[in-house]
């Protein structure tokens, strides 16, 4: 994918791409018409006798040219100015209308090459495997999304456009000064392999060193991004200077590597100019003493000659700059393509099948995982019986998250199965189990969007009233009525200007609205205090009833009437059973209950 990654966004535009080339040889071709037009002009202003020869080495295209402009001369010498002066504007005219279409087809097609990355980044994220995004950082997840994005279109886009565009122009102008004096062309082109040797030389360790600076650059983002989010904590722990000193070392170190890489594409334009203006002294040289001796050339296409020349050094300089970027884009798309080749670790049925109405739960039968190496859970066998309250409990690092993950699929097990009544969840669509599972978890996420939007958040078929109806079951309504918007009020980001148990109860709301058959609690109210506690605990026990409920429990008061309780240690269940039950057993559960006065 990384040698044709451009060739593959690219493609669905091929027209347009065409297009361009094609308007931008018409632009090329009016601007030497235009400067060859100008020849007759000023043979019309300075010469004694009028001629009608456009180059030196007539053809047949200069034979229809003379015959053209042999009628322009047959009305005298004012006249003929005038004419050639409005020709030379059409021209001209034509040659700025071609390059406006060329830039303009062109932009249109670079936007909708890097809208179309970023729509497939994007895609690529909120399909990645949890694992992925739990081991690497958010900063540099955004930077790919961003800079890179942005570094690709600039660097690799843009060049790829003005390489060819370059070589195009290039070549047009070469082929008009060939048609006006090959010998002469001829000793333009002796340069150009030098040229090309130092633009080799130069851009040899770009690729590399600018690879290095957009991980520097993701960084850098990365560094923002948990300062921002911790700032409570940094101030709490006088950190303040401390982070100041981390941040300014690192984008020193950032700054250096960029001027060093800057220096580098930088050095391009100056040498390219340089042997442009080599070239074009010894042009001078070699052109003017055709010109006195009575060459092949006269004084007036001579000028015209060097006019075009001077035009051809941009386009010619331009080739090596490009090929310095595309060079230097390159780390970008290594980036970018670093994502969008990850494997996803859930692999979807071909012919899935439909998500069955659940007669005797969610089984597990002997079922192990592993998110590297070492087993999280090992052997696990239980039910989750259908219309019941399991709970799950355990210490720390138990592996109680991790079970419950592997029931909507966030992860499939590493050994054993998962069934939903007999059919196992590997011939079920992630999206048909997910659509049958409500989820309320410790860290509640909310969006910078209305209450309303949040609650309804996966559909848009919900009406106010549904919306306020599971408000209420949720706890929630009261609080809501009393906002500034009621329903339409904007929560901020992660709904910061709500308290924690207000962000719990709309994400309790939420769960009731999907009303699906199986609810999953994450240690729903471990984050809360007595007051928001009891109202989210009120919530809870009415969106339970009469549903397949899942729950995780840190506060061992919340969960002493489930139906069945089942104890995790290192992976493994250890105890299973009722509240009564487990206490009689006098085991880890009682343990844990003792530590919490229960």
């Amino acid at each position: 994918m990384r040698k044709y990654f451009t060739w593959i966004f690219a493609k669905p535009y091929l027209g347009r791409i065409i297009l361009y080339f094609v308007l931008v040889c018409l632009a090329t071709v009016f601007s030497i018409a235009s400067i060859l037009s100008a020849s007759n002009f000023l043979n019309v202003l300075f010469s004694q006798e009028l001629s009608n020869t456009v180059v030196a080495n007539p053809s047949l295209l200069d034979e229809f040219l003379s015959a053209f402009y042999s009628k322009i001369i047959a009305y005298g010498r004012v006249n003929a100015l005038y004419i050639f002066g409005v020709l030379i504007f059409i021209i001209y005219f034509l040659k700025d209308v071609f390059t406006y279409l060329a830039s303009f087809v062109i932009a249109s097609v670079r936007n909708k090459v890097v809208r179309n990355i970023r729509n497939k980044l994007f895609q690529k994220y909120i399909s990645l495997p949890l694992s992925y995004l739990s081991t690497h950082r958010k900063g540099d997840l955004i930077s790919r999304l961003s800079n890179d994005v942005i570094e690709y279109d600039e660097n690799v886009l843009k060049s790829i456009m003005s390489l060819v565009g370059g070589l195009i122009t290039v070549s047009l102008y070469l082929t008009a000064l060939f048609y006006i004096d090959y010998t002469l062309t001829f000793t333009v082109l002796i340069v150009f392999p030098i040229v090309a040797l130092l633009s080799s030389f130069i851009s040899r360790t770009l690729r590399q060193s600018s690879k290095h600076l957009q991980q520097k650059s993701a960084n850098i983002i990365s560094i923002i991004e948990q300062t921002i989010s911790g700032l409570r904590i940094i101030k709490a722990h006088t950190a303040i200077e401390l982070m100041n000193e981390r941040f300014i070392h690192f984008n020193s170190s950032y700054t250096r590597l960029r001027n060093s890489i800057y220096r580098r594409v930088d050095l391009a334009s100056p040498i390219s100019e340089f042997l442009g203006n080599s070239m074009l002294i010894g042009l001078l040289l070699f052109g003017s003493s055709k010109v006195l001796s009575h060459g092949s050339i006269s004084a007036e296409l001579f000028i015209i000659y060097l006019v075009l020349f001077t035009l051809i050094i941009k386009p010619a300089k331009d080739i090596p700059t490009s090929f310095f970027n595309i060079k230097k884009g390159k780390a970008s798309i290594d980036r970018i393509v670093d994502i969008l080749e990850i494997k996803n670790q859930i692999i979807e049925p071909k012919e899935p099948i439909a998500f069955p109405k659940i007669e005797k739960g969610i089984i597990f039968n002997n079922v192990s995982f592993s998110y590297k190496e070492d087993l999280v859970l090992k052997n696990i066998n239980l039910i989750f019986e259908k219309g019941k309250t399991t709970a799950i409990v355990g210490s720390s690092g138990s592996g109680k998250s991790t079970l419950i993950d592997l029931i909507p699929k966030l992860y499939e097990p590493t050994l054993g199965e998962i069934l939903f009544d007999d059919i196992n969840s590997k011939s079920i669509h992630s999206k048909a189990i997910r659509d049958n599972i409500a989820f309320v978890t410790q860290e509640t996420i909310l969006f910078n969007d209305s209450i309303f939007n949040n609650i309804t958040f996966g559909s848009n078929s919900y009406s106010l009233e549904q919306v306020k109806k599971a408000a209420e079951i949720a706890n929630a309504h009261p609080f809501i009525e009393k906002l500034p918007e009621g329903y339409n009020t904007i929560i901020g980001d992660r709904g910061s200007t709500l308290s924690g148990g207000e962000r719990q109860r709309i994400s309790i709301a939420r769960a009731v609205l999907k009303n699906a058959d199986i609810l999953i609690l994450d240690e729903a109210t471990s984050a809360l205090d007595t007051e928001n506690e009891r109202l989210v605990q009120e919530a809870i026990s009415k969106i339970t009833k009469d549903k397949t409920s899942i729950i995780i429990a840190h506060r061992l008061s919340t969960i002493t009437n489930a139906d069945k309780i089942i104890v995790l240690d290192k992976g493994e269940i250890k105890e299973e059973g009722t509240h009564h039950e487990l206490i009689q057993q006098n085991g880890i559960y009682t343990k844990l209950c003792s530590m919490q006065e229960l």
